[in-house]
């Protein structure tokens, strides 16, 4: 990799933090430059990893359970193609009410 392919990056730490950095670097091995690439990429790919707390993932737990249904229910008159499918046991299950016949 040539100098006109790389960019520099540079920061400041005060004593505490310079000596924590340095003394980590040493204990893996790295030198100053080593552990701080190494730290800035590590903090790149966390800062990119999903959010456990976006609202697309915690949407499932805000649903109280108590509002879903006790038993499933289908309409399979929107569902022939898993109706002609079907190869299971004659296990019982319940018809939802043709939602078109409710006013």
């Amino acid at each position: 990799m040539s100098s006109n392919d790389t960019k520099h990056v540079q920061t400041e730490l005060n004593e505490d933090e310079y000596e924590r950095f340095r003394e980590f670097a040493r204990e893996h091995g790295l030198s100053l430059k080593e552990a701080g690439h190494e730290a800035l990429l590590e903090w790149i790919e966390r800062q990119q990893q999903a959010d456990p707390n976006d609202p697309a993932f915690t949407v499932l737990d805000e649903l109280d359970d108590e509002s879903l249904p006790a038993s499933s229910a289908t309409d399979v008159r929107e569902e022939d193609d898993l109706v002609d499918e079907w190869h299971g046991s004659d296990g019982s299950f319940t018809l939802a009410d043709d939602p078109s016949a409710q006013s």
